[in-house]
Parts: C-alpha cells; sequence; structure tokens
C-alpha cells in the first residue's frame, strides 16, 4: 500500500505546543478558495471547523445546526460543505462546523480527517516533528 506523507509543523503556544500544517480551503463547487498557513492538528475535535471570516469569504451557506460542546459550553453552529486540500493527493469533501468569530482565519482539522490517517508525534531535541499519512488508493 502506498501512502502520503504530511509534514506537521511545531507551534509553540506556552504552556505547550501545536502542531500545523497548511491547507486549502475550497467552496464546495471549487469557485472561492482560502489559503491557511497554520491549520491546527487537534484530536480532541471530533469534526473538522472553519471561522466565520473565511466560511462567508467563500460565500458557503449553513446546510444545517448542531447543537455541540465548545470549552464545557453549548452551543448551536452552521454545518457547511466544503472541500479541503492538504497536498494535490489529499483532497477530503467534508461538512465542518462554522466557528464565530471576525478575523481569526482559523481552520482546525479534526479526527474526521485525522482518523482517515496515521499521526506520529515525537520528540526530536528541545522540539516536536509531526507526520500524517494516509493510505492511497
Amino acid at each position: 500500500m502506498k501512502y502520503v506523507s504530511l509534514p506537521l509543523q511545531e507551534y509553540p503556544i506556552e504552556p505547550s505546543f501545536k502542531m500545523c500544517t497548511d491547507c486549502v480551503v475550497f467552496s464546495h463547487d471549487f469557485q472561492n478558495l482560502h489559503v491557511a498557513d497554520a491549520a491546527l492538528i487537534d484530536t480532541g475535535a471530533t469534526r473538522t471547523a472553519v471561522s466565520m471570516d473565511i466560511l462567508r469569504e467563500l460565500k458557503c451557506q449553513p446546510k444545517r445546526e448542531e447543537l455541540i460542546e465548545i470549552g464545557n459550553k453549548l452551543n448551536t453552529v452552521g454545518v457547511y460543505d466544503v472541500r479541503l486540500m492538504l497536498t494535490p493527493d489529499l483532497v477530503f469533501n467534508l461538512e465542518v462546523y462554522g466557528l464565530d468569530g471576525e478575523g481569526l482565519g482559523t481552520v482546525i482539522i479534526g479526527m474526521d480527517i485525522i482518523g482517515r490517517g496515521k499521526l506520529t508525534i515525537e520528540l526530536a531535541g528541545k522540539k516536536h516533528k509531526g507526520e500524517l499519512l494516509f493510505p492511497t488508493p
């Protein structure tokens, strides 16, 4: 079986670190796009989430609302259809949550994507090194 490797970059954020990657978010019809240079890899997120400023830029409309827990609070959020590209070989059709907040430009990659591959994070000297491996057909 062949794999596509996606190296992750470490972003030190006190008191911890965050693993991130570049990605491109497209509207479902590929008419609009947004380039995100630090999409957060979040194993605690069930579903990928995109901030509302990006979704408005892409001209996405919510298909429904869901009640979810964010930071121990229940929130009603919109669910949107998008396409997310990690590499030219890794394009995902997704339902994502819309995150409130203006000017955040945030993309959080959740387990709906991470779970399709194999995530490894190791300590290399004083830095963390991460990689996501995805099987290819």
